[in-house]
């Protein structure tokens, strides 16, 4: 049974709870917030014996085998390395950070410290991606060709909230787009070129984003990302030979249809909850087994993610605080 804690009290947090219990295989034994009252009432909400009113006094208690980093994008970078410092395998929530070179101190630090560190990555391990990518591994596409995907909302979030404010990395690339690039990356590997256009913000994030990648040998993925407009929310993967459409959700699909000559294999592939579980799982097994990297979400792969990420950002000229 491993015992987690978590850093960050929002309803992420909340979702990674029940995905923990729902494991059968982990204990939540602490929330860490850095307002005490809002910890305690978390703790409260839901059933965690220790609420904490600093991120370092969570870290601090040798009980804690394994961290979930749930906090908003500027901190995942700083809580990663605290964590890591502490000793503690660390789930660390998308995007891993706010750029490459964050990302590879994370890395590097947990490397060098021989400390389990994944991305929460969730959707590569929902049960329809694995077996659609079993599918394509398989060559049941024929040559991939081309990756659809959008992830879009009309979140109507202002002033102060995570997604709009620079200070908190936010954006529809990092918080949405890491999503789609993921899955084109997953099915088609390392592009070979990025281009990215967005619409700006008042605020002076990206409110929508379209990428599209380029790879090896001759594919092409189209990617789209806003938190102002509602979007299907789905992925199409064309082979060759046939092709594949996911239905919405996306990123934690039940469903999709193989689609060959005309004619729909329908393929439905439920599970109980939202899907966090899988990620969880991913976790407790490596740890059991002395891992130190989830090779089904290996850091190398986080790595090129946040690579295609800086890419694009560079190409509509948003730089972060600090940065």
């Amino acid at each position: 049974m491993t015992t987690w804690g978590i850093l960050g009290a929002g309803n992420i947090a909340g979702a990674l709870v029940e995905g923990i219990r729902a494991t059968g295989e982990g204990e939540v034994a602490a929330i860490a917030s850095r307002s005490h009252d809002r910890a305690a009432s978390f703790a409260e909400k839901h059933g965690i014996a220790a609420a904490h009113g600093s991120y370092e006094s969570l870290l601090s208690d040798p009980a804690i085998e394994a961290v979930y980093v749930a906090t908003t994008n500027d901190l995942h970078h700083r809580n990663t390395l605290d964590a890591v410092a502490a000793g503690k395998a660390v789930l660390c929530e998308k995007p891993f950070a706010l750029n490459a070179r964050q990302a590879e101190e994370m890395v590097a630090a947990a490397r060098d410290a021989g400390v389990f560190l994944m991305e929460a990555m969730w959707m590569r391990f929902i049960p329809a991606i694995e077996e659609l990518l079993a599918r394509v591994v398989n060559g049941d596409l024929g040559r991939l060709r081309a990756v659809l995907a959008d992830f879009g909302f009309a979140s109507g979030v202002g002033s102060g909230h995570r997604l709009v404010e620079p200070a908190l990395g936010g954006g529809a690339l990092l918080d949405l787009g890491v999503y789609p690039i993921s899955l084109a990356m997953l099915l088609l590997g390392h592009p070979t070129g990025v281009s990215a256009r967005a619409t700006m913000s008042p605020h002076g994030v990206d409110e929508q984003v379209a990428v599209t990648l380029e790879f090896a040998e001759g594919a092409v993925a189209s990617l789209y990302a806003s938190y102002v407009a509602a979007a299907p929310i789905e992925a199409h993967i064309i082979g060759s030979d046939a092709r594949i459409h996911v239905h919405a959700p996306m990123h934690h699909p039940r469903r999709f249809d193989v689609i060959r000559d005309g004619e729909e294999e329908p393929v439905q592939v439920p599970y109980d909850g939202i899907g966090y579980q899988f990620e969880v799982a991913e976790v407790h097994r490596a740890l059991a087994a002395g891992e130190t990297e989830g090779p089904k979400r290996p850091l190398d792969e986080t790595l090129a993610v946040m690579r295609v990420l800086d890419d694009a950002r560079a190409q509509f000229g948003l730089v972060y605080p600090g940065e």
